[in-house]
């Protein structure tokens, strides 16, 4: 399990860098910035910056949360898929 943990560690490192929490994303090269559309990370910073040091309403953050809750349904069932029921 010790190999899975550092698997995790390292993808949950990505995500985080990719995402926008250490660096904004604006200041990455535009190849990047849109490649990171595919992190769920960046969503969730986005939505987060847009309702706290950006001061906009709830309506900015709605994109956000439903590209999440799209992200959420899609490893749900690949976790479902995956899980082995017979054991």
């Amino acid at each position: 399990w010790l190999r899975q943990r550092g698997i995790a560690i390292v993808a949950t490192l990505l995500m985080v860098m990719l995402g926008g929490a250490w660096v904004p994303t604006f200041v990455f090269p535009d190849w990047l910035q849109t490649a990171t559309l595919a992190m769920p990370t960046r969503w969730a910073i986005d939505g987060l910056a847009a309702m706290t040091w950006r001061g906009l309403g709830i309506e900015e953050a709605l994109a956000p949360i439903g590209v999440m809750l799209a992200f959420s349904v899609a490893f749900g069932a690949i976790a479902v898929k995956s899980f082995d029921w017979e054991e």
